[in-house]
């Protein structure tokens, strides 16, 4: 009978997850890592009258991001400094990597996609200091892309199934950490 009731006690102990090292608390810099020279470790920031993350020629201050992770999705939210949360936005498979300021409030027409849910943090080695976003939201097969935009680079999410021009460059969109609070 003693073991019975070990057993029933142990029970949720057991088959409760290990807990996922908090992210929420470190602050972290977007930049891409590219094949291509010009784009290779250019940070992501916003611009004036715009919410598409770019890069810039110019020395810019780099977007600041800290991850809220959702343990039920096992996936992220990216949220900056300045109370916007970022955002995949578009249709048929070409979405916009976005800065809105309340996603959840953004009106748009049926096809169009918006969503700041579902970032995966992929660490590349166990210091959590550097690792790569991934959106887990779309098609198998979708990566991140960057088109020129004058001087400048838009960065957005190209699903498998998107037609699109070809004058875009693979990247990765990198983290990097710069402090823990």
């Amino acid at each position: 009978m003693k073991f019975l009731t070990l057993a029933l006690l142990a029970h949720p102990i057991l088959s409760t997850p290990l807990p996922r090292r908090d992210t929420a608390s470190a602050i972290y810099t977007l930049r891409l890592s590219s094949p291509s020279t010009p784009l290779d470790n250019l940070y992501l920031t916003t611009t004036p009258n715009s919410t598409s993350l770019t890069t810039s020629p110019l020395p810019i201050t780099p977007l600041l991001v800290h991850p809220i992770f959702n343990p039920t999705t096992g996936l992220s939210e990216l949220h900056t400094s300045a109370s916007s949360t970022l955002a995949v936005v578009g249709a048929n498979g070409l979405l916009d990597f976005s800065s809105l300021a309340d996603p959840a409030a953004v009106a748009v027409p049926d096809g169009t996609t918006v969503d700041w849910t579902r970032f995966e943090l992929v660490e590349e080695d166990s210091s959590r200091e550097e690792g790569t976003v991934k959106y887990a939201g779309g098609v198998e097969g979708g990566r991140w892309v960057a088109f020129p935009t004058g001087e400048a680079w838009s960065v957005k999410w190209k699903g498998a199934e998107a037609w699109t021009t070809e004058n875009y460059m693979p990247v990765q969109v990198v983290y990097e950490l710069v402090k823990e609070e």
